[in-house]
């Protein structure tokens, strides 16, 4: 009899945490849609405490730690992250990487982002959730001078499936790796081949300045003239390179899914922009390019980034005739 009991509490508390709950679901919307308000995370807080067993009750324990990862309280985060125990709640993991980053507790970073893709590497849905993951491997073991293993995780991450928006991040960090180690024509290598695919991208000029470094404490021996460099002065191919024969763009990802890439777009559309998308082959893959213009100059270009950082898009500049 008593095993009876513990057994129909238990199917009440499973039933409790796993079923649709329409007020709770409301309740939790209405909040939501108080996110520009101070009554946002009160609401949020409320529905955490009083329905933590319930779905929408772990969901605003997901939402209040990724307010508290913005507000860069990262202990915050974490604490409200590990409370979370639904198993629909897919991105807990990847979450708690983030945080784990954030605040320099770098083995639980890489234990949580290897959970992430182990779990999700095969879902097309989140390649750019497992991109970003590995990344955090990676500058978890770069911050604590693990070098050789941040760039075996990068070369595995440039052959890979999952490498597609921060292409000229893994040649930066090739080359700082690189660099770290001590091989400087290597570095040197995967510095020129940013500055060569990625001439107008911000790593472009961080590239730059690792090259000059190199160069003034004698690491290597190198004409800047023989190089893409702002550091000399402009040529007749940079003045061609900005004819009107190309056109300009904000580049704002790269999709195996062309409907991931229609969803960007759309986002792109409300915010006031137009938008392009081709497709071009990476790895023998097809993806889907996302590219926001064209632009008239570099000034509307310009803004535009800015607007686009500020809306939590990021971005890099291409040329397309």
């Amino acid at each position: 009899m008593k095993k009876l009991i513990i057994l129909f509490v238990s199917i009440i508390l499973v039933i409790s945490l796993f079923s649709n709950n329409p007020k709770l679901e409301k309740k939790f919307n209405e909040a939501k849609l108080k996110a520009k308000s101070k009554d946002f995370i009160k609401e949020l807080e409320g529905l955490a405490e009083d329905h933590l067993d319930t779905y929408y009750g772990q969901l605003s324990l997901w939402e209040l730690a990724k307010i508290n990862l913005l507000e860069r309280k990262y202990e915050n985060a974490i604490f409200l992250l590990k409370k979370i125990s639904d198993t629909r709640i897919e991105e807990k993991e990847y979450w708690l990487a983030k945080a784990y980053l954030k605040a320099e507790d770098y083995n639980k970073a890489i234990i949580s982002a290897q959970n992430f893709i182990s779990d999700f590497g095969n879902d097309s849905e989140k390649t750019a959730q497992i991109e970003t993951a590995y990344f955090i491997i990676i500058e978890s073991y770069f911050q604590q001078n693990l070098f050789n293993r941040a760039l075996n995780n990068l070369e595995f991450l440039r052959t890979s499936k999952f490498i597609h928006n921060n292409i000229p991040l893994l040649h930066y960090k090739i080359g700082l790796c690189n660099e770290k180690l001590k091989k400087y024509e290597n570095a040197l290598l995967s510095y020129k081949k940013l500055k060569m695919d990625f001439p107008y991208h911000q790593y472009n000029y961080s590239a730059e300045d690792r090259i000059f470094n190199m160069q003034n404490g004698d690491k290597i021996d190198i004409d800047f003239k023989k190089i893409n460099s702002y550091r000399k002065q402009e040529t007749e191919t940079q003045n061609s390179q900005n004819s009107a024969d190309f056109k300009l763009y904000l580049q704002v990802g790269a999709f195996s899914s062309e409907k991931n890439a229609k969803k960007i777009g759309e986002k792109i559309k409300k915010l006031g922009y137009k938008y392009i998308l081709f497709t071009k082959k990476v790895n023998n893959k097809t993806l889907t390019v996302v590219a926001v213009g064209d632009f008239k100059n570099d000034k509307e270009l310009g803004k535009a980034a800015v607007n686009l950082e500020k809306n939590g898009i990021s971005s890099f500049i291409l040329k397309r005739k």
